[in-house]
């Protein structure tokens, strides 16, 4: 079954789970005057559960957001409605899925901002990356905007989100390993603003 996204319903979501935020993490964003206008990549870290609100509330509700998730999180149907309607939409990670492949690059050249993590999933180990946020870069010459989420939150943690500043990746460059690194070593060095 296919879910719809719904630009209303997000703008309206982004903003009330970032006043929760406020309230239970005492959350604050670094950096916001970084974000590009128009379609990016953005990159955030990924060891929580929590990450992809957290990224999504650093945005802003104003601007169009798209998330790249893992097919598995779309088997329920009320929880697969909810995560669709906010701008989410699946990805098959054992294969080259064309059809998130083609979403994605449409989101981005639509002028929507698509939030990928470079490590692809939270069990990956320290360094490793995936190729897709540097692949969907190059493709459609949009900026990549690196994202550092704190590590660890829990209740009333202080939780800090820093968003570094755009780059755009040489597109002559296909080995996509090596800006799939940089973009990862670009992340971490935000945690030095925390």
């Amino acid at each position: 079954m296919k879910f719809k996204y719904h630009r209303w319903f997000q703008a309206l979501v982004v903003p009330l789970v970032a006043l929760a935020f406020h309230i239970f993490f005492g959350y604050r964003v670094i950096g916001r005057e970084n974000i590009p206008e128009g379609g990016c990549v953005v990159c955030p870290n990924h060891v929580q559960l929590s990450d992809p609100p957290f990224a999504a509330v650093a945005l802003g509700g104003k601007t169009p957001l798209r998330l790249m998730a893992k097919k598995e999180l779309f088997r329920k149907k009320i929880f697969a409605w909810l995560i669709a309607a906010l701008g989410a939409f699946p990805i098959d990670r054992e294969g080259a899925d064309i059809t998130a492949i083609k979403t994605a690059l449409g989101s981005v050249r639509a002028g929507q901002k698509l939030i990928i993590f470079p490590q692809g999933t939270r069990h990956a180990a320290e360094g490793e990356t995936k190729k897709g946020a540097a692949m969907l870069a190059v493709k459609t010459r949009a900026p990549i905007l690196p994202m550092y989420i704190t590590e660890g939150k829990r209740f009333r943690c202080r939780a800090t989100v820093v968003i570094g500043k755009p780059f755009t990746p040489d597109p002559k460059q296909k080995d996509y390993g090596l800006i799939a690194d940089d973009i990862l070593r670009r992340i971490y060095e935000l945690k030095e603003q925390v």
